[in-house]
């Protein structure tokens, strides 16, 4: 599957130089006898975060490459990439992958609502049990909100959404680096922490301040014997 995700990054990495793409990235899928059935493009850079392969059941293997084709391979695959920090893509790939680190989901981002599709009109074509879900960084963001987008959309009224949600839960998937996996646990965790040490630092005000108050009030106290004190000594003296 990593293969495949590499393909998807070559397609948008040669889409960018203004060359062939497809020529380029084939030697990351043709090997492996799957070929490219579409590209999931985003509509307001033009740009490919993700991309459809099938299986080539008609292709001719390479007998110099001495590769056999894979037992229990999916007959689909669907692969996103992740974020590519150059000047046509930054900007998008960017804003989801803050998306995701801030809310754990990439609900409301213009490029799910074209994955969801793909991946739905993959499992109505091929079964769920011959599908596979793959990405790599912000891709496996992606590729992890989809299938749950599916599974969410069951409802006991709507019995082909609920076939679609079953589908969709027990989908191969690979994920590769997904930030949301593990940076939000440590950014709760240092929440948590800086929680923890916020109560400690208003309870230690509190109390300082209770002290300092009380201190101020034995400290006035005194004051008042001491001038009772001094004023009696006046007196007698």
């Amino acid at each position: 599957m990593a293969y495949l995700i590499e393909a998807v990054y070559l397609l948008e990495l040669e889409r960018q130089e203004r060359r062939d793409a497809a020529a380029v990235a084939q030697q990351w899928w043709k090997p492996f006898h799957f070929r490219l059935a579409h590209e999931l493009v985003d509509d307001r850079d033009g740009s490919v975060f993700g991309a459809v392969f099938e299986r080539d059941h008609h292709g001719v293997p390479d007998a110099g490459a001495g590769r056999p084709s894979p037992s229990g391979a999916p007959s689909a695959v669907i692969a996103f990439r992740g974020t590519l920090l150059r000047a046509p893509t930054i900007r998008r790939d960017v804003e989801d992958e803050l998306r995701l680190l801030a809310r754990n989901s990439l609900r409301g981002s213009a490029r799910l609502a074209r994955a969801v599709q793909a991946l739905s009109a993959t499992i109505d074509r091929f079964g769920s049990d011959n599908v596979c879900v793959c990405g790599h960084s912000l891709g496996a963001g992606f590729a992890r909100q989809v299938i749950r987008m599916l599974v969410a959309s069951s409802s006991p009224r709507q019995q082909q959404q609920q076939a679609a949600a079953f589908a969709a839960a027990s989908l191969e998937s690979h994920l590769f680096n997904a930030p949301y996996l593990s940076l939000p646990m440590g950014v709760r965790s240092v929440v948590k922490t800086a929680d923890c040490l916020l109560k400690a630092l208003r309870s230690g005000v509190a109390t300082v301040g209770k002290w300092h108050g009380k201190a101020l009030r034995n400290v006035a106290y005194a004051n008042c014997i001491l001038g009772y004190t001094r004023l009696e000594s006046t007196r007698k003296l």
